[in-house]
């Protein structure tokens, strides 16, 4: 099996065992705005789909505003591989409810937790995705 293959699964397998309950959000305005690289991987939400999608963001999270970019790196076909697309979208701070937009492509909404994990769900053109992003 392909190294790529492997790591990709694994990097989802991995968030997705994650456990963390909400709670206030993180943020890095206090670093001069200097974005946190996340890895990220969304699978089909209502069928299995084999490998995950998966990609690098950069997100700057400031005064309840999201910020940054997304560039897909799986290695199936994927319209945003080799793409960076800009990532806007709001955090509420008191409880980690998260929304954001990458690009026209995708948009998701769920919950970014204290240690900055992210998850929900997302829209990616047109059908719904199971959606985790930690930092590195």
């Amino acid at each position: 099996m392909n190294f790529s293959i492997l790591r990709a699964a694994a990097a989802a397998a991995g968030l997705a065992a994650l456990g963390t309950s909400p709670a206030l959000a993180v943020t890095n305005a206090n670093v001069g705005d200097t974005p946190t690289p996340y890895v990220a991987a969304f699978s089909a939400a209502f069928a299995p789909s084999g490998i995950p999608y998966s990609g690098d963001m950069r997100l700057v999270v400031r005064d309840g505003r999201v910020s940054g970019t997304y560039t897909g790196t799986s290695v199936r076909p994927d319209f945003l591989n080799d793409r960076i697309e800009p990532v806007v979208g709001t955090l509420d701070r008191n409880d980690g409810h998260v929304q954001f937009d990458v690009g026209n492509a995708m948009s998701f909404t769920g919950t970014m937790y204290a240690d900055g994990t992210i998850s929900g769900t997302a829209d990616y053109r047109g059908r719904f995705y199971d959606f985790m992003a930690k930092p590195r």
